[in-house]
């Protein structure tokens, strides 16, 4: 009679046992299911190789003064933390995760140095559970729907247009081309490149069916879509910033600077002015109206976000300014992010 108890009751604790790992692995694969409208960050943000991502009332972002490691604060730069001491571009934010991009380093010095691994890595948003979901080379990645779409190259210039599912199941080259598509502007499902081989005209790659479509037949550079409008550099034009409406078929001049980056936040736009003898980094109006100067000089790597707005010298890993998003232009070096970096020592 006991021992047939015994047997009920390690029948009950398997049975068990089955029932939780079932539901641990139904709840983790559905973590892993984002819905396709998910887009992980800006289009403008990923062209300044993703340096800040905000996300559900905070900002992931890479520290200059930390040899680019992931942090995340409060928009208003309050409540820093160091999530990982690796470096970080191409944040994206989908679900419980943060994806990013690393890339290897063999020596170094300076604050928190450490050595990694190049690749595309995922973690939860408090910085735990850190994987290599690829270690593939890559020039920008983009999250949409639940998987990551970037440009695949390697030292001999091939390069492939990739696929990464976010739970590290499968990888897809899509493309094989000379050319670069550029995984940064993702609306509705469809991610939006200028051509570089025949033309320069803006195409749609449909994400779910994997179809190619001739969105406008303009000679562009860096399209943005928002809503109707196609934000873009007019090749035709010494690379102005130009305005194109496909549901009346007008095109805006928004500036007649030559502009070399440019990045959209709400109803603002900042972009680096191209000029020899006044070079600078402009805010104006998104329909091009009040234009300020943000900085005089040269900057790149633009990342903007709903409190401030950061900004990179050009050719400079180091050190990262920045200015309010809408509010008056004051730009400092952002010392809240030094002060982190030196408590990470």
């Amino acid at each position: 009679m006991r021992s047939k108890i015994t047997y009920i009751i390690l029948a009950g604790l398997f049975f068990l046992c089955v029932l939780f790992y079932c539901l641990f692995s139904y709840r983790k694969a559905a973590s892993f299911r984002l819905p396709p409208e998910t887009v992980g960050n800006t289009a403008g943000n990923i062209r300044g190789r993703g340096m800040f991502c905000e996300y559900d009332g905070k900002v992931y972002f890479s520290n200059a003064y930390d040899n680019g490691a992931l942090y995340v604060m409060n928009p208003d730069c309050t409540d820093i933390k160091r999530l990982s001491p690796a470096s970080a571009s191409f944040i994206n934010a989908g679900g419980n995760y943060l994806f990013y991009y690393t890339e290897g380093t063999k020596g170094g010095v300076g604050l928190g140095y450490v050595r990694s691994m190049t690749g595309i890595y995922r973690c939860t948003l408090q910085g735990k559970d850190f994987k290599c979901l690829s270690d593939d080379l890559a020039t920008m990645a983009v999250l949409s729907g639940d998987s990551i779409y970037y440009q695949h190259y390697d030292n001999t210039n091939f390069s492939s247009f990739n696929k990464l599912s976010i739970d590290d199941s499968k990888t897809d080259e899509l493309l094989q081309k000379k050319s670069i598509i550029e995984t940064a502007c993702v609306d509705n499902g469809t991610l939006y490149y200028s051509g570089t081989e025949k033309d320069h005209y803006v195409y749609g790659y449909d994400l779910t069916s994997g179809s190619t479509r001739t969105i406008w037949q303009g000679n562009t550079c860096y399209p943005t879509i928002i809503g109707s409008y196609i934000y873009y550099l007019d090749v035709d034009n010494n690379y102005q910033l130009c305005r194109y409406d496909s549901a009346n078929d007008t095109i805006t001049v928004l500036t007649h600077d030559r502009v070399d980056f440019y990045n959209i936040y709400d109803q603002v736009i900042f972009y680096q002015k191209n000029d020899k003898n006044s070079p600078a980094l402009i805010r104006m109006s998104i329909d091009g109206s009040n234009p300020e100067v943000v900085a005089e000089g040269v900057y790149n790597r633009i990342n903007t976000t709903s409190t401030y707005t950061y900004f990179y010298p050009f050719d400079e890993d180091a050190i990262v300014y920045r200015t309010s998003t809408f509010g008056p232009i004051s730009v400092d070096s952002f010392p809240e992010a030094l002060n982190a970096a030196l408590d990470n020592q």
